[in-house]
């Protein structure tokens, strides 16, 4: 039965042509993308039938930009920072090294990171898990960092998740401490993974970030699903299964996502998830 449940799924997202959708949607408005949001570009850069054509205009986007627009904010230069290795950039380019002197000063007292710069924050600001994970992924992609510093970021989350829970939505803290090879074999992610599980809801689905969404959040279960699929988890995984299922049913107004709506995102994610369990290349 599971097997033809998997079967299924295969079938049903492969006739969709996500990467397409999500490949013509980053063309048409590839002047607009927001730093902040190139993260958007990694599942089609990720994929098997992803064009020289396409890694090319990002590699042109990103070289065209200033160290003062990408260090605007932490997560523009860490997303420029993880994008621009993943389309193949040089480590060693005076730019790449430059942001992550930069990012490095930013890290404040509690030992994380905040999306804002230090210098716009007051003397007392907390980090966030999500920004710290992101920083962690980027000093891990391209320098390795040293043993020291890297467990100490470490140290950082796992305190901020027994007192905070990561902000209450660790799933994009996830997708970040993957990339910085962090798998679901580690205590921290194990011990992130549980409250997800636990809060699926019957149809399938993760309540949204908005009330309006309590009763099944599209965007936000297909970041749950990238989360899950980042971790490991896989297509033997019963919460996995049913988060897919709830998408499939959803699909057609996944594929109707706008350039600037959340949907967009939702459907970067779902592509991950998508591309990590085999469903599409």
């Amino acid at each position: 039965m599971r097997a033809a449940h998997v079967r299924g799924l295969q079938r049903a997202f492969g006739e969709k042509a996500l990467l397409r959708k999500l490949r013509v949607l980053l063309v048409e408005n590839r002047g607009r993308w927001p730093l902040t949001d190139l993260y958007l570009t990694h599942p089609l850069l990720r994929s098997r039938g992803c064009t020289e054509e396409f890694r090319q205009v990002v590699l042109k986007f990103i070289e065209e930009k200033s160290g003062e627009d990408i260090c605007r904010l932490v997560n523009s230069a860490t997303s420029t920072l993880l994008t621009y290795i993943l389309v193949g950039g040089e480590k060693d380019k005076k730019w790449v090294q430059d942001t992550m002197g930069w990012l490095k000063q930013q890290q404040l007292k509690d030992g994380g990171w905040h999306w804002k710069p230090k210098g716009e924050l007051p003397l007392n600001a907390r980090s966030e898990a999500w920004s710290t994970a992101m920083v962690f992924a980027a000093l891990k992609t391209i320098d390795g960092a040293n043993t020291g510093y890297m467990d100490a970021i470490l140290e950082f989350l796992k305190r901020d998740w027994k007192e905070r829970g990561w902000g209450g939505s660790p799933e994009v803290t996830m997708i970040y401490l993957s990339i910085g090879g962090i798998n679901g074999n580690n205590r921290i992610m194990k011990e992130a993974i549980q409250p997800l599980r636990a809060s699926q809801l019957p149809n399938g689905a993760w309540p949204g970030y908005s009330r309006k969404t309590c009763e099944g959040g599209i965007f936000k279960t297909c970041v749950i699903l990238n989360a899950l699929t980042a971790a490991g988890l896989g297509l033997n995984d019963e919460s996995v299964l049913r988060g897919l299922k709830f998408v499939e049913s959803k699909i057609d107004r996944i594929l109707n996502a706008r350039w600037g709506g959340v949907l967009i995102q939702g459907l970067c994610s779902l592509a991950s998830a998508l591309l990590r369990l085999g469903l599409i290349d």
